[in-house]
């Protein structure tokens, strides 16, 4: 066990398999490596979510806390897969938990650091910016609206928009027409020079 996490490296596959060898190397520092044990909480429901996750090997459980109290298995993560990608772009707290179910093995990244990376590496920045807005795109498509519209993998509560001004009733026909009326005839009025303010040829 202690032999696999001797020389951690990122994996090759979802979105950092995008990169380059060089550029994933240097992702590597910008982050860490660390080990769940079963049972380990690696993402807590209702506490702020900063980092990104990828899951090199081992497997995780999504779950999320109905409003009865009851709790839900949203879905299981395995190699390969992301959590809290969301959080790079609106962060906030989980609405899942998230649990290691054997010896696991991920990286993390703080979204600042990851924002650091991409502001230093534009080419690979852009890169993983795509292959993330793909992830995301997969997960609103995952989206089940009976559990709370969670997406399967730990999204995190987006701030309440505020609901746009009603518009107002719209006035009947007739009324429209009179007070259209009224106004282009005050136009036209006012179009009109008054002579007594002309000033002489």
């Amino acid at each position: 066990m202690a032999e696999s996490l001797s020389k951690p490296t990122l994996p090759t596959f979802s979105w950092i398999g995008y990169l380059k060898d060089d550029d994933r190397e240097q992702l590597s520092s910008y982050g860490e490596f660390f080990p769940g044990h079963p049972g380990n909480i690696i993402i807590r429901e209702g506490e702020i979510q900063t980092h990104v996750f990828v899951v090199v090997s081992g497997k995780l459980e999504v779950c999320a806390t109905q409003e009865d109290g009851s709790k839900t298995v949203l879905a299981h993560v395995v190699p390969g897969e992301t959590l809290g990608e969301i959080s790079l772009f609106n962060p906030g707290p989980a609405t899942a938990t998230v649990t290691a179910l054997e010896f696991t093995q991920l990286w993390r990244i703080a979204d600042t650091d990851l924002i650091t990376f991409m502001e230093e590496n534009p080419g690979a920045g852009n890169i993983l910016l795509r292959t993330l807005a793909t992830i995301l795109a997969q997960r609103l498509r995952q989206v089940d609206p009976k559990a709370f519209g969670l997406s399967t993998y730990a999204v995190v509560d987006s701030p309440d928009l505020e609901k746009e001004a009603e518009a107002p009733p719209k006035a009947p026909t007739s009324v429209k027409k009179k007070e259209e009326k009224a106004k282009k005839g005050k136009s036209d009025t006012q179009a009109i020079a008054d002579p007594d303010a002309l000033e002489p040829l």
